[in-house]
Order: structure tokens, then C-alpha cells, then sequence
């Protein structure tokens, strides 16, 4: 019975993070005036207050409300009012397990068979948007997912190991 029963190892990881923190940008607006466009400060856009910062029906197409930014004119003596990281990325749910049987063979040789799952339920993870360039083509759309072991595609693994 314990040869069926037990030697059982059953372990696992949740991953759970909220994506990181973005800024929307603007190419060649130089609203301070000071002659810097391409300075991340100068280049940072307008709030437009009461209108949200996602779109009601979010997808990887449209994942940043673009109607919630304004470029600013030039040279009115300020940067963008819109603050660095006001939008938040795609995040990363994953579910890992490992499943392992220890059989005794002789008093000191024991053969391990077993199997491992990275994103067991195969959770789609995307990476950030790629432009968050306003007003530019495919602004605030999601292109590509992640690909590193703990967020990218389910991945499967057998394993068998004796230990003498």
C-alpha cells in the first residue's frame, strides 16, 4: 500500500504582479519652450481631466484610451501635465506545479519519477505596449507576449532521476 500510496511530492508557484508603470509620451513637442524636445519631461503629454485612462472594452488593440491624453502645444512654458507612470501595463498570472513519485528499489537506490508544469492553466501574459508615442500609429496597442519561463506559454516537463 505505501508503495502507491506514498513518496508522494506535490509543489508549486502562483506569480501574481500588476504590470509596470508607463508614460505617455509625444514626438517632437516641445511645450517648456527650451528648445529639448526629445527629453522625456518636454516630450510628456496633457491630461484631459474626467475622461478614463482605459477604454470600457480594453483589448490588446486599444489597451490605453488615447482620448484620455492631450499633446500640448508649443513653447507655452511648461512640460505635459500628465504625470510619469500614470498608466499600468499588462501584469503576469501564472500557476506552476510539480508532481513527484519516489520509488524504493533496494534499501539505498531510490528512482524519483515526476512531472512539471510552468503556467499550468496557460494564462496569455502580454508584454507592456511597445508605443506610447500619442498620436502615432498603433499607439497603446499590446504586440507581443511575454516569452521568459514563469509568464510566457505553458511548458511541460517529465523528469526521472535514481538516487544511489
Amino acid at each position: 500500500m505505501n508503495q502507491i500510496v506514498g513518496g508522494w511530492q506535490l509543489s508549486g508557484v502562483t506569480l501574481f504582479q500588476s504590470g509596470p508603470f508607463l508614460a505617455v509620451v509625444t514626438p517632437g513637442a516641445d511645450p517648456a519652450g527650451n528648445n529639448f524636445p526629445n527629453l522625456e519631461a518636454a516630450g510628456r503629454v496633457d491630461s484631459v481631466p474626467g475622461v478614463p485612462l482605459y477604454p470600457a472594452n480594453r483589448s490588446i488593440l486599444q489597451w490605453i484610451n488615447p482620448a484620455a491624453f492631450a499633446i500640448p502645444a508649443n513653447n507655452i512654458g511648461r512640460p505635459g501635465n500628465s504625470p510619469v507612470g500614470a498608466v499600468v501595463g499588462p501584469g503576469t498570472q501564472a500557476v506552476s506545479l510539480s508532481l513527484f513519485k519516489s520509488f524504493a528499489i533496494k534499501e539505498r537506490v531510490t528512482l524519483q519519477l515526476g512531472a512539471a508544469a510552468s503556467n499550468l492553466l496557460n494564462h496569455p501574459n502580454y508584454l507592456p505596449p511597445s508605443n506610447l508615442n500619442l498620436g502615432t500609429s498603433g499607439f497603446g496597442s499590446v504586440t507581443n507576449v511575454q516569452t521568459l519561463e514563469s509568464g510566457g506559454p505553458r511548458t511541460l516537463q517529465m523528469t526521472a532521476r535514481i538516487t544511489f
